[in-house]
């Protein structure tokens, strides 16, 4: 097969792809941290919509504008940064941020593919396209993301290929090229997400243990290459090298956020392609995770048969790939152990740092089956029908699964965290009020501020909750001041992140009944997300771990 049919194929995909997801990508509601991630574009692009973020977040200004740079001491603004030009271009909406999404993710597929081609030839490249592709987790997380998956997926498929072109270049002239181009990727993947490093890791001690003779290759063919790369590669993260004291502090604080099962859960739900169901039913409550049903793909059992083939010495070793697929073996067992073991590596999008490795064991065993060159005839038909059942049997349960997770998400809209009653509710107060002002939205728990910021532009939104904290820590009081036209938005169980939401009800019900109206937010399928509260008179609002309220005109008197 030529070389362009990787590319060929990689389009279709694309296409397929786009036209199922692209019409009903906006039904979610959107999630904290995707507004989070987006809006802090939004705040360059629009920089009069500029809104206060977490105290985690850090700027730089360019051209007058506050350009992202860190959205925490562990996570760069990679992901904000490659949206500012769709959002500068096509305006700032929930549609245009999970299309950009999804078109970071279609272009990782591409040099997954290429990669794969590199490694394994045109034959397996296809299929690793075709699989991922029908993988319910990349076709969810490539549109509706709050960790950085598809750009760390980005940085590692396209850096790992500009470098293994480095090493084996087609012409000496794409060494120095691919060199850069794959330090800069690897670079950015550290920089968009501390944790790339244990990827690496896991690439450089399976290198070292199968593939030693590529180290040395490369030393001793081109040591300035091979220093140049180095050099290139630490010179982009310095920003993480800024920051190295705060990331140390950080992770001590992520550490206990699930045990060793519970990651074993979450990595075998990312690879069966039902965590994205469960999370919908589970409504963002990802302790609760576990405790739903949904359908699920037969990949995680073809995988496990995959790794059984290659480790059979009858069938690698007649294959002249044979140190390559060892490699692959080795390094996905060590990135797999990593993630079940790194402290607070406990989201779907740390186990999806695997992709796409457990992809190309898959299609590497069963094109390596396919055309194994067995005695009889009747061998051979018999191996290569179970390799089609398989294939037939991962892209039928695959297709379930995503109708099953689609149909749910278009009965609800979302559940909870993901309800899109909050985006409703924005979208009926963004608009001038009757005596020319604007409505202030003061977000009393964590999962509203940013998706009010993101989806409104008319709004004053404001998230006290972090002042809060602080003030509670030192000791003091939170002070704010409101009229008629400020909301107050808060949860109660089971999705009050922050507990103030309790604090802020007994405090209604202790003030004058006829002062203020509570009105409650359901999801389609009736069940409150959120509520809000509306006073009708100037107030004071103050907190020192018990809210009260005191009206201002009856003050005055």
């Amino acid at each position: 097969m030529p070389g362009r049919a990787v590319i060929l194929t990689w389009f279709i995909l694309s296409i397929v792809t786009a036209l199922v997801a692209l019409p009903r990508i906006a039904d979610l509601g959107l999630y904290y941290d995707e507004a989070f991630l987006a809006q802090q574009a939004r705040d360059f692009v629009e920089p009069e919509r500029a809104g206060v973020h977490p105290p985690s977040v850090t700027t730089t200004t360019l051209a007058d504008r506050p350009f992202p740079v860190r959205n925490a001491a562990y996570l760069g603004s990679l992901k904000s940064q490659l949206l500012i030009p769709s959002l500068a271009a096509f305006g700032s909406s929930t549609f245009v941020l999970r299309a950009t999404t999804l078109a970071t993710g279609l272009l990782a597929l591409l040099f997954c593919m290429l990669l794969t081609k590199k490694w394994f030839g045109d034959e397996v490249a296809i299929v690793v396209g075709l699989l991922i592709a029908a993988d319910p987790s990349f076709f969810y997380f490539s549109q509706f993301e709050w960790g950085p998956f598809t750009t760390m997926l980005l940085c590692r498929s396209a850096g790992l290929y500009f470098l293994s072109i480095a090493i084996d270049p087609p012409s000496p002239g794409n060494r120095w090229g691919s060199l850069i181009l794959g330090s800069v990727c690897l670079g950015l993947g550290v920089y968009s997400r501390v944790d790339f490093v244990v990827i690496l890791a896991a690439i450089a001690v399976g290198t070292l243990l199968c593939r030693r003779d590529l180290v040395s290759g490369a030393w001793q063919k081109n040591r300035a290459a091979f220093m140049v790369g180095t050099g290139v590669f630490t010179l982009t993260l310095w920003p993480v090298f800024a920051v190295l004291t705060q990331i140390l502090s950080a992770s001590e604080g992520v550490a206990d956020r699930g045990g060793f099962e519970y990651r074993l859960k979450v990595l075998m739900s990312v690879l069966d392609g039902s965590h994205f169901h469960r999370l919908m039913e589970s409504a963002g409550l990802f302790e609760q995770l576990f405790e739903t049903t949904a359908p699920a793909t037969a990949f995680p059992i073809v995988l496990l048969a995959a790794v059984v083939v290659l480790a059979l010495p009858n069938v690698s070793k007649s294959d002249s790939r044979f140190e390559a697929t060892n490699f692959l073996l080795v390094t996905t067992a060590l990135l797999g152990a990593a993630m079940l073991t790194l402290p607070g590596a406990v989201r779907a999008h740390h186990m999806l740092n695997l992709l796409p490795f457990p992809h190309m064991i898959v299609a590497t065993a069963g094109v390596t089956l396919w055309k194994q060159d067995w005695k009889t005839p009747g061998t051979r038909s018999l191996t290569r029908g179970f390799v089609a059942l398989a294939g037939v049997a991962i892209l039928t349960s695959s297709a379930t699964t995503i109708v099953a997770t689609r149909s749910l998400i278009e009965e609800t809209g979302g559940r909870g965290r993901f309800s899109r009653a909050l985006q409703d509710f924005t979208a009926e107060l963004d608009r001038p009020n009757e005596d020319g002002g604007r409505t202030t939205v003061m977000s009393l728990d964590w999962g509203f501020h940013e998706p009010v910021l993101f989806t409104s532009n008319h709004l004053i939104a404001k998230e006290p909750i972090w002042a809060m904290a602080q003030y509670l820590t030192r000791r003091g009081r939170f002070i704010a001041n409101g009229d008629a036209n400020t909301v107050y938005l808060y949860h109660e169980e089971p999705y009050d992140l922050f507990g103030y939401g309790k604090f802020f009800a007994r405090a209604l019900r202790q003030s004058d009944a006829d002062r203020y109206e509570i009105t409650e937010h359901r999801d389609r399928r009736g069940d409150v997300v959120f509520k809000s509260a509306r006073f009708d008179a100037p107030h004071r609002l103050t907190f020192d771990g018990i809210f009260r309220i005191r009206f201002l005109e009856a003050a005055s008197r």
